[in-house]
């Protein structure tokens, strides 16, 4: 069985906390529970492995506050949102509560369960539908400007795998050459991504199987005459760089085997790559705004 998804939850009734675990057991999730934030924050900041929050829709913030209040959630939302952003951790968090429509100005912000049967198991397939979101959006975080081409659908979605799988190896230290060739993989989709949606490099730079040939298409790029066809637009000489470098360091170490460590042009190519992506929406919006 896969690992349980470990859940804190925050509600200040603990019979109802403990009536939650057994059922949450059944779904593969571990229920922590605390019954304020303030003891609650501490576990979370303590326990890496909690995934997912579940706060009461009113609750205690402080273990020595007698009256619950719904500016609790609040505080908690904030307090989470700040912390995540500190660690460069995406945290999903939901409301359960047992008045529902006394949170109707929260609707839009977080997601809200009813404290019923059929909504506890809808918000148990929520937890898992989040938590299975939340390691891709943990890794977007230090790099979420090369992740805007592929929101504004200049980068095609299908393609977004690759920067996913480079982001994994460069946070793992991986720097095995096997890697280099999922860099190329990814150089390539900036190209055929440049050929539709965005229809600037010409089908004649590419190959009859689609894929591109990368020297024609990166003269292409660096705004030089190539088979007749000039880009005739705006490229910073940085990027006209990027993608010379790319080309020539994604395929220089094909003769080497796929354990083979090369850190440098990993790291390097990392670099280039974002800064590609990073520049490609402010290119598409000046001179291709309609296809976006």
């Amino acid at each position: 069985m896969a690992q349980p998804i470990r859940v804190l939850l925050v509600d200040d009734k603990k019979d109802y906390c403990e009536s939650l675990s057994g059922p949450a057991r059944h779904k593969n999730i571990q229920i922590v529970y605390k019954l304020d934030w303030e003891t609650g924050f501490e576990v979370l900041k303590e326990d890496p492995l909690i995934e997912f929050i579940i706060l009461d829709g009113k609750g205690k913030a402080e273990a020595d506050q007698e009256v619950e209040h719904e500016s609790f959630a609040m505080k908690a939302m904030k307090d989470i949102d700040i912390y995540g952003g500190k660690i460069n951790k995406y945290i999903p968090y939901c409301l359960n509560t047992g008045y529902v429509d006394s949170f109707s100005t929260f609707k839009g912000n977080v997601t809200i369960f009813e404290k019923t049967d059929s909504q506890r198991n809808e918000m148990f397939d929520h937890i898992i539908s989040e938590v299975e979101k939340s390691k891709y959006r943990t890794l977007r975080i230090p790099f979420e400007e090369a992740f805007k081409a592929v929101d504004m659908g200049i980068f095609l979605k299908a393609y977004e795998a690759l920067l996913i799988e480079i982001i994994e190896a460069f946070n793992a230290k991986d720097f095995r050459k096997k890697n280099l060739n999922v860099q190329r993989d990814l150089f390539e989709a900036i190209f055929m991504s440049l050929n539709s949606p965005i229809p600037c490099i010409p089908d004649e730079l590419f190959h009859t199987n689609g894929k591109p040939n990368q020297a024609s298409c990166t003269r292409f790029m660096e705004d030089k005459d190539t088979n007749g066809h000039k880009l005739n637009k705006s490229v910073p000489p940085d990027i006209k760089s990027a993608f010379r470098k790319l080309k020539e360091s994604t395929n220089k170490y094909s003769h080497l085997s796929d354990e083979t460590i090369v850190k440098i042009p990993f790291l390097a190519n990392t670099f280039l790559l974002m800064e590609i992506l990073e520049w490609l929406p402010s290119f598409v919006e000046a001179n291709y705004n309609n296809y976006i």
